[in-house]
């Protein structure tokens, strides 16, 4: 007997008419140079559907500002860049641009700065949800969208960072302490790592709660010279930051003195393990006053932040980028 054959054999011109397949095709994969403009259309789409305040963008992700000038929204839209030419762009259009300083940082390290210049500049309050675009400067292109409620985030602050910038230090002060002591950080003074602390505001009381420890390089000399923004002050602070002590910086800018040291004990939470005497000192200073202080670490360069006796973030150096391999 012969065997029954149950496969069934289809003719496409009778079973399939038109001969059409009706297997869904893949869709083409579209090339990773062209994926910023279909991040920024979805996280426009995902900042309406969660209702959130802001939209913040890393624009050294991307080689041009024109994408964010297509951008139709009531949300507010806030731009980090290092680029001059691209800040400049930014302050024609319905953009809060925000400069960042030029130095090599992990992508959590330039939203840090972004938000804390964001904060000092009244553009972002506690509570705030913010959808964060951004991308590695070297892919050239934007690859990540992240939500980020700003009160809460304690992967980026350890504290309510929102409460960090007593209301009489100027943005722009801050703004600059924080480019000059990342770029010591990150540079260091004549090719060698520096510690230093540095202490924004609250100078009446900071220098009542401080002694010189070596003669002061910023006395008697007129004030309008020694304001932070002042060129020849920046490399000033630089130069001096060898020099045991702290910096003590006013609200308004000016230089008031370096070599202090701070003469208040830390009572409260222990510090990290691996932070040292100047950890302790500024985490005191902010404890007594409602200064701010920023600390250099000589042994890794990481930046650290604190205010009322709290680390309120870190700022790791970015690790080196690998050597290319020359071919043979």
């Amino acid at each position: 007997m012969e065997p029954v054959n149950t496969v069934k054999r289809i003719n496409p011109k009778t079973e399939n008419p038109g001969g059409k397949d009706n297997a869904k095709l893949p869709l083409p994969r579209l090339d990773p140079s062209k994926w910023t403009h279909a991040v920024i259309r979805e996280s426009v789409s995902i900042a309406k559907k969660i209702g959130a305040d802001a939209l913040l963008f890393y624009m050294d992700s991307t080689k041009d500002i024109l994408p964010l000038a297509k951008i139709k929204t009531d949300i507010k839209l806030i731009a980090l860049t290092k680029r001059k030419e691209c800040f400049e762009k930014a302050a024609e259009l319905p953009i809060h641009a925000v400069l960042l300083p030029d130095v090599q940082l992990t992508r959590s390290g330039y939203l840090k700065i972004g938000f804390l210049s964001a904060l000092s500049k009244g553009l972002l309050k506690s509570g705030d949800v913010i959808v964060c675009v951004g991308g590695l400067p070297e892919q050239g292109y934007m690859d990540t969208i992240m939500l980020i409620e700003v009160s809460t985030e304690s992967q980026l602050f350890s504290g309510d960072v929102t409460a960090t910038f007593p209301s009489e230090i100027r943005s722009e002060v801050f703004e600059t302490l924080l480019g000059i002591v990342l770029e010591l950080a990150n540079e260091g003074r004549e090719g060698k790592p520096v510690g230093s602390i540095f202490v924004l505001g609250d100078h009446e009381k900071v220098l009542s709660l401080s002694s010189q420890l070596v003669f002061n390089p910023f006395h008697g000399h007129p004030e309008e010279s020694l304001n932070i923004n002042a060129p020849q002050v920046k490399e000033s602070l630089k130069e001096f930051s060898s020099i045991d002590g702290a910096f003590v910086i006013r609200e308004d800018g000016v230089v008031l003195a370096a070599g202090r040291y701070l003469n208040v004990g830390y009572h409260g939470e222990a510090l990290p393990q691996g932070l040292g005497t100047r950890h302790a000192a500024a985490a005191a200073i902010t404890q007594v006053t409602n200064a701010v202080a920023l600390t250099i670490s000589e042994s890794t360069g990481k930046v650290t932040l604190f205010k009322g006796g709290k680390i309120l973030t870190e700022i790791e150096k970015a690790p080196p980028t690998p050597a290319k391999a020359i071919p043979g």
